[in-house]
């Protein structure tokens, strides 16, 4: 079964490059511009999810902390991605599972979406 990303993105110009190296790894990917609730994100069953933590109407730092504290979405891995100069304090509150900062290293964050798609590994960027 083909491994599934979900991206979670409102800036398009961001979103559209995120799907096309999200694909790059021959996974099928799910985008939304908004924060999405926990039992949403259960029915998509993600294997990986990218999150701006910044969504307009949402923030995807709360939604990462409600992830990870239900135990059927505690699992699904969680990357938060934002220019915030507190991603690093937000992602640990959060609990996500890593973050990076824009502008992104592109090799980085492919080298994430890898480790936690095919090894499960944890590391913060």
């Amino acid at each position: 079964m083909k491994k599934r990303v979900l991206i979670l993105e409102n800036d398009q110009d961001t979103a559209d490059m995120l799907k096309f190296l999200t694909k790059q790894l021959n996974v099928d990917v799910v985008t939304s511009d908004k924060a999405m609730i926990a039992p949403d994100v259960k029915r998509l069953s993600p294997d990986l999810i990218l999150s701006n933590d910044w969504l307009g109407a949402g923030m995807g730092g709360d939604l990462c902390k409600t992830l990870k504290s239900k135990e059927s979405t505690k699992e699904i891995p969680v990357i938060l991605v934002s220019d915030s100069d507190d991603l690093p304090k937000i992602a640990r509150k959060s609990r996500a599972d890593a973050y990076i900062k824009r502008p992104l290293n592109v090799n980085h964050l492919v080298d994430l979406m890898k480790g936690f798609l095919y090894t499960k590994k944890i590391s913060f960027a």
